[in-house]
């Protein structure tokens, strides 16, 4: 007995000491803030694109709303001199931009087709080849224009998928409550849908949130400012990706909510914060401030622990030195 007792405490400590081996192990995720609630995500094996929109047209007034305010219209765009866009202007993806900053891609994930999470992403999945996964209302965008079904896969909320070496759940969300609170689509981009489309036409077509699972590392991605409480209930991301415009104000205590649910993450980024309207290398100074810098010090307040800051632009984030 005295023997077999030995031997099973023997296994049991090598268990314990592999376990922590692997849980010690360094992190080799990068990520890099593509702007809007876009992200590039690889672990040198891998590259995978959340939300890729690098176009950041000049977009005139509200892009949810038909009637366009006088300060919109009137607002100053400092030096930048490119030609504004309206809702019924046709949408152009700026390739030049696009093709400096996308280098490769394997898989493409889009959180919902608003033009700023999805305006892009056909152009970039024609050059860089990825497999791209999102709602019904993304896959008829692709399809429209011209990318093969091989290249798609569509999903609504609840599946969980194993992609190489990396996993994925697919949360079914909601998206930000906008115009105080009288935002609501339940339109999507249709089958027969022509290209180019016009700005207007790239609507909600529900909404999604990822939970990335690389190794060790559990990466939690928000494409809006809103969520579904009993979905990212228990799901412990290492780093959480947490919509921090100021639309959050619109939910009921969002930010204590968020970090509760999801077990106060060791690393805590703000994303969809910035002004998408400006080009890179223009000033978002006034978006930090309003937005992003104070959800960062809700999260100090909330969880002291975790580790948060401001992305900046195009700028590579290694995990395994924070």
């Amino acid at each position: 007995m005295k023997i077999k007792f030995c031997l099973i405490a023997i296994i049991c400590s090598l268990f314990i000491s592999c376990s922590n081996s692997s849980n010690n192990q360094k992190s080799n995720l990068k990520l890099k803030y593509l702007g809007a609630a876009g992200w590039e995500i690889t672990d040198q094996k891998t590259t995978v694109l959340i939300d890729p929109y690098l176009s950041r047209i000049k977009l005139v007034g509200n892009s949810t709303t038909k009637t366009i305010a006088t300060s919109a219209l009137n607002r100053d765009w400092g030096d930048d001199k490119r030609p504004k866009y309206f809702r019924d202007d046709y949408f152009e993806p700026d390739t030049s931009v696009i093709n400096s900053y996308i280098k490769n891609a394997d898989y493409i994930f889009v959180h919902h087709t608003h033009f700023d999470h999805a305006a892009d992403v056909p152009y970039i999945a024609k050059i860089t080849g990825a497999t791209v996964i999102g709602t019904e209302s993304l896959a008829n965008l692709l399809r429209a224009h011209g990318l093969p079904n091989e290249q798609i896969i569509t999903v609504k909320g609840g599946e969980d998928y194993s992609f190489d070496n990396f996993s994925v759940k697919v949360l079914p969300s909601l998206h930000s409550a906008l115009r105080k609170k009288q935002y609501f689509s339940s339109d999507i981009i249709p089958k027969n849908v022509k290209t180019p489309m016009q700005i207007k036409e790239f609507v909600e077509g529900n909404s999604l949130m990822f939970y990335f699972r690389f190794n060790n590392d559990k990466i939690l991605t928000m494409g809006s400012m809103n969520f579904l409480e009993n979905e990212i209930k228990g799901l412990n991301p290492n780093i959480l990706l947490a919509g921090s415009a100021n639309s959050r104000k619109e939910i009921y205590n969002y930010t204590e909510r968020l970090l509760s649910l999801t077990n106060y993450p060791s690393i805590i980024i703000p994303t969809h914060w910035d002004d998408f309207r400006v080009p890179y290398g223009a000033s978002q100074e006034n978006a930090a401030e309003s937005k992003a810098f104070p959800f960062i010090e809700e999260v100090k307040i909330l969880s002291p622990k975790s580790k948060t800051f401001l992305p900046v632009h195009l700028k590579q984030i290694q995990i395994n030195d924070l």
